[in-house]
């Protein structure tokens, strides 16, 4: 071997160490950085002609493991979207408060039967009156608060859901300027090991809040995709587009996410894209999504049902009371009912006229079985028949009935033996002739009609499936005046167009029940645009029927004490009338007020209704069901948190293991390098004499 080849051997040996000790200073400068992963140096043999001639670096080579890499990314988002999940949980906890205090549903239900098991001791005390009203005032607060505040943690979870897709798309666009940098680095052979590194960290960014998978691209470069297969990212990146909502309500429709293309020269993204929302199976996307569009609309709708519950059963016990002094006129709501609709009533009801001193005056027992299949009309005529011309008249779907020839009162009686009843309710009651409570929205669609029945309806009212994610398979109009005339009609129209998806039914109450086919579970029907009026009553299809989001879950918005009563509670109805008595109708009488009381143990039939099993229940036992559904599925969002958590950290810990820089072999390397680096030195410093005894010889 010549002095050259010499001298060329000890300064690669001295090069290539310095390079060594170049990586292994730079391993132990980021012992403690997050997503660094340890490097090493490959030697390779330099040789000419078959001598050999020093070394060189073949490679300065990443550690790390793409498939605990690949697990560690799916394991991170399932912890980040229940993660998520549970921050809203916890929040919305604080908001039921707990079940055994005054303050939560169950202690409002309590403290309410406790006030009506006051006033059955003297219901002529005005205080008694008006604490009941106060404790009926203070449920419809808490409602109308649970249910605001649930619309907030909407919003809440839409603004985290526009937060976090402006960093996928950040992230996004990051891995695709290093995919270029890594690309070009793989081709002009430069070390790209902390690009690889920054690549990682940018991708466990978007692994926490959505799940993605990688593949590999020619010289290094990776392309991101969905779990599921939809593309982020190859040689050209995309973007998510999502606009958050300006405000949330129960009917608010929220926009798709959607994966657009994305210019890179120009900036600009594609005006559409296809929708990523039922394509997400976990990260805190996912969790935000579920909590805004399932979890959180199913306990409104849950504490709407038990409003309306409440409103219902309040209402119907008031119905059968009546003032002590009668009233000389009683206003009811819009029913939606025509004089021309069949009376719909089975059973009897009494019709009552009262002089001044709370005597009968006259009376007329309407029997709804004899009159048949007769109008509403007929109803009206055989009751003005008997007390008087104008004691009942209908506008506008709003009966009213009113003191006529001389008496001072009017009252509405249900026969012991044979009670009226149209859609379960009684005829005042089914008119809210005497309602104590009332809300923003019919507390119940337990119209009363059936197949037969002409529907009454003009325009259209356009309809659609909604799934959970915003998806929407099939819609329809509605054309009332194009589909003949009967309920009947409306059924067979709205499934022969929903169908297979989804069929509709008029139960034996009257009320539109809506069922999904298999497949469809969580799907609604949403009301899109609306025209429709029945008649001249203002009433439309989707009110009459609680068609659309906002049922029944805004029953607990405006929940509160009709204000006439709440004014004067003497108009609080706990008296019940006595035909043969004189008078008729007695202040201290507490046979209203005991019928209010014995609602704290009464049986009432709820529906299964988000996500909580139907059940007969009472209205407390049905608020205890909420409020430890509700606790149920904290506890659970936070136990799978946990399990995903330490899935996550196991994985991490196991990739430290593999990537992970190790101080102790560092150390040994550094010795290791420096020692060959000075070994080379000294190579040269020897071929360096060498020569210079060549030249003295000369």
């Amino acid at each position: 071997m010549s002095l050259n080849a010499i001298m060329n051997s000890g300064i690669s040996a001295m090069l290539t160490n310095q390079s060594a000790l170049n990586v292994t200073s730079s391993n132990i400068a980021n012992v403690n950085t997050d997503g660094y992963a340890r490097k090493t140096v490959d030697f390779s043999a330099v040789s000419i002609n078959g001598f050999g001639s020093g070394v060189e670096i073949a490679e300065v080579r990443r550690i790390t493991d793409e498939y605990i890499a690949k697990e560690l990314r799916l394991a991170t988002a399932g912890s980040e979207q229940y993660k998520a999940m549970s921050k809203l949980y916890d929040q919305l906890q604080s908001l039921l408060g707990d079940p055994a205090a005054n303050s939560s549903l169950t202690g409002k239900l309590d403290s309410l039967h406790s006030a009506f098991a006051a006033l059955t001791t003297d219901p002529t005390m005005p205080v008694a009156r008006k604490t009941v009203l106060n404790e009926i005032s203070s449920f419809g607060v808490e409602a109308n608060r649970l249910l605001s505040q649930i619309q907030v943690l909407r919003k809440e979870a839409d603004s985290h859901i526009g937060q976090e897709i402006e960093t996928v798309n950040n992230a996004l666009l990051r891995i695709h300027e290093l995919n270029i940098e890594i690309r070009s680095g793989n081709q002009s052979s430069r070390p790209v090991g902390d690009l690889l590194d920054q690549r990682d960290q940018a991708l466990a960014e978007i692994s926490k809040i959505m799940d993605v998978k990688t593949y590999p691209m020619t010289d290094g470069a990776v392309a991101v995709v969905t779990d599921t297969g939809h593309q982020l990212l190859d040689y050209q990146p995309r973007q998510l587009v999502y606009s958050p909502a300006a405000y949330v309500g129960s009917d608010t429709i929220f926009n798709q996410i959607t994966i657009n293309n994305y210019d890179v020269a120009t900036k600009e993204v594609a005006a559409t894209g296809l929708p990523l929302d039922s394509e997400l199976t976990s990260g805190s996307l996912r969790g935000w999504l579920d909590m805004r569009n399932t979890e959180l609309p199913n306990l409104a709708s849950q504490i709407g049902a038990l409003s309306a519950g409440v409103a219902e059963q309040l209402n119907a016990v008031h119905n059968e009371n009546i003032t002590v002094p009668p009233p000389a006129v009683m206003t009811g709501v819009n029913s939606g009912v025509l004089a021309t609709d069949a009376h719909g009533f089975t059973g009897q009801a009494t019709f009552y006229s009262f002089d001044a001193n709370n005597n009968v005056l006259a009376s007329h027992t309407v029997d709804f079985d004899d009159l048949g299949t007769n109008t509403m009309a007929d109803v009206l005529a055989e009751v003005n028949g008997a007390l008087g011309a104008g004691t009942l008249s209908l506008a506008n779907g709003v009966l009213t009935m009113s003191a006529q020839g001389g008496a001072a009162g009017i009252g509405i009686g249900q026969d012991a033996a044979s009670p009226s009843e149209r859609g379960g309710r009684g005829f005042s009651h089914f008119f809210g002739m005497n309602d104590l409570v009332r809300a923003d929205i019919k507390t119940s669609f337990a119209t009363g009609m059936s197949a037969g029945d002409a529907h009454g309806f003009s325009g259209t009212t356009t309809l659609e499936l909604m799934g959970p994610n915003g998806e929407s398979p099939v819609s329809m109009t509605l054309d009332f005046g194009a589909i003949g005339g009967t309920m009947a009609d409306v059924v067979n129209a709205i499934n022969s167009n929903l169908g297979p998806y989804a069929t509709a039914s008029l139960d034996a109450s009257g009320a539109l029940v809506f069922s999904t086919a298999t497949g469809y579970a969580g799907y609604q029907i949403n009301v899109t645009e609306n025209s429709s009026l029945r008649g001249a009553t203002g009433v439309s299809f989707p009110e009459m029927f609680g068609v659309g989001l906002r049922y029944p879950a805004d029953a607990g918005l405006g929940f509160t004490v009709n204000p006439s009563i709440d004014a004067n509670p003497q108009l609080l109805a706990t008296a019940r009338i006595d035909p043969a008595g004189t008078p008729a109708i007695t202040v201290a009488d507490n046979r209203g007020a005991l019928a209010f009381q014995e609602l704290a143990t009464a049986s009432i039939a709820f529906p299964t209704i988000g996500g909580l099993t139907g059940s007969t229940v009472s209205l407390g036992d049905y608020a205890a069901q909420i409020l430890a559904k509700s606790g149920l599925d904290a506890a659970r969002a936070d136990s799978l948190h946990s399990d995903r958590s330490a899935l996550a950290t196991e994985f991490q810990s196991r990739m430290q293991e593999v990537s992970g820089v190790n101080m102790d072999e560092e150390l040994a390397n550094l010795i290791v390098f420096q020692n060959a680096y000075n070994a080379s030195a000294r190579i040269i410093t020897t071929a360096r004499e060498m020569y210079d005894i060549l030249i003295d010889l000369v």
